[in-house]
């Protein structure tokens, strides 16, 4: 990553020691680590380093936090896996990322609102942005995913299937109780254009109801009706864990 060998890290571990985590200098027989702060300390040191280095030059850079500068930084990134062990210093203070394990993070609905919020937020911003062309198909996909993962809730749907239809009956069956009118028959429509749910996924899906038709897509006309169904099925869980029903998690 520095172009040098493990004599030449160890040896600026030592001159630069006060810059650096104890790890990059540990007790005999300990292995040497570094954090992310020392990689940008070391960084820095690699790239002012010469066959006669001014080392008062280093230090009063590294001072001044000069290591931090975006190129140390991007260097950092370019050599840093996407799935790191968790630092020893995580905790709640750490904003920028999360600590992915395996059914730990979301609660029983949270994933799917989480869905819905993104879905909305690409809504809300291509409408107020005017790029409706150029965001429809990740906005439709974004929204057909949610009414998915939301019928399957509330449907406690565990069959591997992505037509909706399906899921509408299933959950219908499971409560003994239809959907209204008007959402059943939007929630229908979105399975006749997209049922695999693949069709806003890939470019190149072309399903049969839309081979020979042409169809008008109001996103303003659409926003109001997920909202209004989207709203509808929320409360419907909501109060299926109020009556104490067992749900599935």
């Amino acid at each position: 990553m520095l172009g040098v060998d493990a004599a030449q890290v160890k040896r600026w571990a030592s001159l630069f020691k006060e810059y650096l985590g104890p790890g990059a200098n540990p007790v005999k027989g300990k292995a040497r680590s570094f954090s992310d702060g020392d990689i940008l300390v070391l960084s820095y040191v690699s790239y002012y380093w010469e066959n006669d280095p001014d080392m008062e030059a280093i230090r009063i850079g590294l001072n001044r936090e000069h290591h931090f500068e975006d190129a140390f930084i991007q260097n950092l990134n370019l050599h840093t896996p996407l799935l790191q062990e968790p630092p020893d210093d995580l905790d709640e203070t750490w904003r920028h990322g999360i600590l992915l394990a395996y059914g730990a993070r979301y609660q029983y609905l949270e994933l799917a609102r989480s869905y819905r919020i993104i879905a909305e937020s690409l809504l809300r911003s291509a409408l107020e942005e005017d790029d409706l062309a150029g965001r429809a198909y990740p906005i439709l996909f974004a929204y057909r995913h949610t009414l998915e993962l939301y019928l399957k809730l509330i449907g406690e749907i565990a069959e591997n299937t992505h037509s909706l239809e399906k899921c509408v009956e299933m959950a219908e069956k499971r409560h003994g109780k239809d959907f209204p009118s008007h959402i059943r028959e939007w929630i229908l429509e979105l399975d006749k254009i997209d049922p695999n749910g693949t069709t806003f996924r890939y470019a190149d899906e072309n399903p049969k109801y839309l081979r020979n038709a042409e169809y008008w897509f109001d996103f303003v006309q659409f926003q109001f009706a997920m909202k209004l169904m989207f709203d509808g099925i929320d409360k419907a869980i909501l109060d299926l864990n109020m009556t104490g029903r067992p749900v599935k998690t």
